[in-house]
């Protein structure tokens, strides 16, 4: 009796069941709804495109060039002097003789400067070993313009070959052209009064 009841419950609330699923509204799924509103809000929807992630307050960063590095050339060594010898020949020249005469190896507005070799030694074997000054004096129109002297020892004579002193005399001068008297001379000592050797010239013209 019991299940007769049942049955006929079941079959009178069918068609009200039946009412209410079709008149219900089935909702879509989630992925249709995120779908739909994408669709409204544009392509991406809420997600943030790489604009959204620019911050404002973003500057420029300024780049540097980095620093050119100078780099200063070497300048090579320069050659070593070839060996020429004594630029003065000795051949047949006496020590402390008239051998060669004063040259003007410079000529300024006013003045010139002369040179003068005196072969002092030939080789220390030579050499007496008594010291004394070598003087070379220069006269431009009778007045001594110029003074060169060296003291000549053991220790300033070379052991095997010659040993001469070039003096170089800076000579102001009173006129465009003239001669220069250039005069050697041999003192015992620095204060002892020079004994004359020779007397050279040369004429000049500035």
């Amino acid at each position: 009796m019991r299940h007769a009841l049942l049955v006929i419950l079941a079959l009178s609330a069918g068609p009200a069941f039946a009412a209410d699923v079709s008149g219900a509204v089935v909702a879509d799924d989630d992925e249709d709804l995120f779908k739909d509103e994408s669709e409204k809000k544009g392509n991406n929807g809420d997600i943030p495109d790489a604009a959204s992630f620019k911050d404002e307050d973003d500057m420029d960063i300024p780049t540097f060039e980095a620093p050119v590095k100078v780099v200063e050339k070497v300048k090579a060594a320069p050659a070593a002097p070839a060996n020429v010898g004594m630029p003065a020949d000795i051949a047949g020249k006496e020590v402390l003789a008239d051998n060669w005469g004063p040259q003007v190896v410079v000529a300024d507005k006013d003045a010139v400067v002369v040179e003068m070799p005196v072969l002092y030694a030939r080789n220390r074997a030579g050499f007496d070993g008594v010291a004394y000054w070598l003087v070379a004096e220069a006269f431009a129109d009778g007045k001594r313009v110029a003074q060169s002297r060296v003291e000549i020892t053991t220790d300033a004579v070379a052991d095997k070959g010659p040993s001469i002193q070039f003096f170089r005399l800076f000579t102001p001068v009173p006129s465009a052209a003239g001669v220069i008297v250039v005069n050697v001379s041999k003192a015992a000592s620095a204060t002892a009064k020079p004994t004359l050797l020779f007397t050279r010239s040369v004429n000049y013209k500035l």
